[in-house]
């Protein structure tokens, strides 16, 4: 059987590999204590395919994504949904004042919010009924729908169609980029962040919520810029993320990991010893290297035809 690309529509992709189903549900249970296996019924294992075409790594079957539920579970991690990210800041740089800006996925929107303070005209779409709420109490019009239904009867109507951290989430990429582009003025500006999977952090980590139901796609720089071969639109600019505060949770803990299982490989069963030793090793080698370790997350700028 081949596979269609959710980036180009084209069975030009290879197989990589098999994920087993009772791993992806386990892994939930133990790093974030949440149920996923809703969303395994009748699927033993979950694929990794690349589209030939762009470079995308994708998971597949296509219809193992999270629902409103799932990020309503993942809303209760203070990290989860922060409110000012990097590429937020990036953004802004971007936004002139009365543009008319559409973020998909506002989350509780702290980015339209602050748009709107400097004289552009936010709206927002927005899943999570939760986070939908919070955007009506910031004073910020959101639509609880897909940007492909929303986009049936508004062409050509926006400045700016921003999505930080969703592209990744998407099923079919290909319909919500030609969506996300259709609504845009000609000359408008599609920025996209996504997270980087050709970092260092991500190549050395085995980060869960990397995977479906959270993730359904592996993206980096060179399948962004091909994006540009396949839609209507131009590189305008390509940021990567320098090394932030909020990272040292995250890379600490893979650091420790990582340094955990090669002492126990020479040192086997002193358990107690070894966390500590992982941990000392982790705390100082991710600060002292932290200027070194940049891209978890890639900015793309792209400007419509």
């Amino acid at each position: 059987m081949t596979i269609k690309s959710p980036v180009t529509g084209k069975e030009n992709t290879v197989f990589e590999r098999k994920i087993p189903s009772s791993f992806i549900i386990q892994k939930y249970k133990e790093k974030l204590n949440i149920d996923v296996s809703r969303f395994f019924s009748g699927v033993d294992s979950v694929s990794i395919y690349k589209c030939l075409d762009t470079g995308y790594r994708f998971y597949y079957p296509f219809n193992v994504s999270g629902d409103d539920t799932f990020y309503q579970e993942l809303q209760k991690f203070p990290w989860y949904y922060m409110d000012w990210k990097w590429e937020h800041g990036m953004a802004e740089k971007f936004i002139k004042k009365d543009d008319k800006v559409l973020e998909i996925g506002c989350a509780r929107g702290s980015f339209l919010k602050k748009i709107k303070e400097n004289g552009a005209f936010p709206e927002g779409l927005e899943m999570n009924s939760n986070a939908i709420s919070e955007c009506i109490k910031n004073g910020i019009p959101v639509q609880p729908e897909t940007i492909e239904k929303f986009a049936t009867d508004k062409k050509d109507l926006y400045d700016v169609v921003c999505s930080f951290q969703v592209l990744e989430h998407v099923q079919d990429a290909k319909d919500f980029l030609e969506s996300s582009l259709s609504i845009l003025k000609p000359g408008g500006l599609m920025i996209v962040s996504v997270p980087n999977n050709d970092c260092l952090i991500y190549k050395f980590g085995d980060d869960v919520l990397n995977i479906p139901p959270h993730h359904m796609g592996m993206w980096d720089i060179n399948s962004l810029i091909k994006l540009q071969d396949n839609f209507k639109m131009k590189i305008e600019s390509i940021y990567l993320e320098p090394f932030q505060k909020y990272h040292l949770g995250f890379t600490d803990k893979i650091v420790e990991k990582k340094i955990d299982n090669k002492l126990s490989q020479k040192l086997g069963p002193f358990d107690v010893l070894i966390k500590k030793i992982a941990k000392r090793f982790a705390n100082l080698g991710v600060s002292a290297v932290s200027e070194y370790i940049v891209g978890l997350t890639i900015m793309i700028v792209f400007r419509k035809d």
